[in-house]
């Protein structure tokens, strides 16, 4: 099963980063620095966690595609990619 969302997700955030469009979240996130959006990556955490704990399946699903988002802005802050992520779940796979 692959997760070919992922891909088109950063490519589109990367994108709208590119584009430095004020009204974009994706570019007003990123535009306050890499603090700001580590802070972001987690709260969703957090949020994702009570979720989990108290919220339902539904909330869960919808908690995760939210640090997930963030994760992939936070990554692309910092000059990093998803495959960066993915060539380190190989490493540690093998």
């Amino acid at each position: 099963m692959s997760c070919d969302v992922l891909v088109e997700l950063e490519r589109v955030i990367r994108d709208k980063i590119a584009s430095q469009d004020p009204s974009s979240y994706t570019y007003t996130i990123y535009s306050k620095g890499v603090s700001y959006i580590a802070r972001k990556v987690g709260e969703e955490a957090v949020e994702l966690a009570v979720a989990a704990l108290a919220e339902g399946k539904r909330r869960t699903i919808e908690e995760a595609a939210d640090l997930l988002y963030h994760l992939l802005v936070l990554l692309a802050a910092q000059g990093l990619s998803l495959e960066d992520v993915c060539e380190e779940l190989r490493r540690r796979r093998r």
